[in-house]
């Protein structure tokens, strides 16, 4: 394989919106990884230096992986939000306490059951991971697992 047909792989794969895992170790350092990159790790002392290393590493990993013949695996499509909008059948008597709560509540049914649905969503997303997008991370979509603290809690989102 030509040297300009790698680098040119390199780069587009390079160029893909990555999945970036950190967690910290059991000595308080933080490991990097690239989730569909299996094998694609580094530690550093912090977020940064983590991030900084595994960004130096990843050209590496996927020029092995050309050079290998193996396939290089790209991250899953983002997928377009749904519209926020469904039909959802309930027995009456649920219903009906759910009226209650929103009436006592001063809410509509609708606000009182999406704050219900968003703080049971948040808790399981919580106790699974922790996914952030800090400042430190140079855009990089980044999953905090368990173990580490979050520095910064945003929305969820892949960026190119």
């Amino acid at each position: 394989m030509k040297k300009t047909e790698t680098t040119r792989n390199i780069e587009y794969y390079l160029s893909l919106p990555y999945t970036t895992i950190l967690k910290k170790d059991e000595e308080g350092d933080v490991v990097a990884r690239i989730g569909e990159l299996d094998g694609c790790v580094s530690h550093g002392s912090d977020v940064k230096e983590s991030v900084a290393n595994l960004k130096a590493m990843q050209p590496a990993w996927i020029e092995a992986c050309i050079e290998s013949g193996r396939p290089v695996p790209e991250p899953e499509p983002v997928e377009e939000l749904p519209s926020g909008k469904w039909v959802q059948r309930v027995p009456r008597s649920l219903h009906q306490q759910l009226v209650r709560l929103a009436k006592s509540e001063k809410v509509s049914l609708n606000s009182l059951v999406t704050a219900m649905l968003s703080a049971a969503a948040a808790t399981k997303v919580l106790d699974k991971t922790r996914r952030f997008r800090g400042p430190e991370s140079n855009g990089v979509r980044a999953v905090l697992l368990p173990g580490a603290p979050a520095r910064r809690k945003t929305a969820v989102g892949r960026t190119r």
